[in-house]
Parts: structure tokens; C-alpha cells; sequence
């Protein structure tokens, strides 16, 4: 979805995002909830509204995104340390700890422009 308003920037109403999506609007409206309560995304009412970017997509990062809907933990351990018990003796939670790091930080390096493939705003 944010992609797709990235690539055509301005306002796009549900139907249209949901035809180009090939999703029902209905599930589109659920995403959007969250993304407009975090400040990416904001909504115009009535017959000619829709959604737009409410931040520049060079400026938003590939991270900040999944983030919203997403526990990036690759393993339960690195959020939460008591979700193992062999935690405190675990020869294998560091380089996990380290994987998460740098998946994080590519994540972290990619803003939605670069992945929308263009210099959109």
C-alpha cells in the first residue's frame, strides 16, 4: 500500500489502492488505522478522499514501517530475554542478537522511496 502511494504520490482513495492491490478495500482500511495513528499516512473523508503520504518517503524508513505491524525479533529471546530458559547459558543467543542487529540496520538503510523506485516528494 505505502509503496504503491510512494510510486503515485497524492491522494488515492481505497477502491483505487484496493483494484491496484488486488486486495479488498476493507483490509486496506484496517492497515490504515494504524499507519494514520503513527503519522505516515493521512486520510481525507467524502466522495472524493482517500489517502495520502503523510510523510516523505525518502525520509521513512523500510524499518519504521514493519516495525508498526511486525516484532523484527528473528528469535523470541532477543525481546524477551525469559521467553527461553537456557537464555543465561545459550552459546548461540549472541549471534542471534547480532543477525537481528544487522537486519535491523538494512532495514533501517532503505527508505521507501528506494523501494518504490523512485524520487517521488
Amino acid at each position: 500500500m505505502l509503496v504503491l502511494m510512494a510510486e503515485k504520490g497524492g491522494l488515492m482513495s481505497t477502491n483505487e489502492l484496493a483494484k491496484e492491490l488486488d486486495v479488498s478495500p476493507l483490509y486496506l482500511r484496517q492497515i490504515a488505522v494504524e499507519l494514520e495513528r503513527r503519522g505516515i499516512i493521512t486520510s481525507v473523508r467524502g466522495a472524493k478522499g482517500g489517502y495520502m503520504l503523510a510523510k516523505n518517503p525518502k525520509a521513512l524508513t523500510v524499518e519504521e514501517i514493519t516495525k508498526i505491524y511486525e516484532d523484527m525479533s528473528i528469535v523470541p529471546c532477543i525481546k524477551d530475554p525469559n521467553a527461553c530458559p537456557f537464555t543465561s547459558t545459550c552459546k548461540t543467543r549472541k549471534l542471534w542478537i547480532e543477525l537481528n542487529n544487522c537486519i535491523l540496520a538494512f532495514l533501517k538503510s532503505k527508505s521507501l522511496a528506494e523501494v518504490a523506485g523512485g524520487n517521488r516528494r
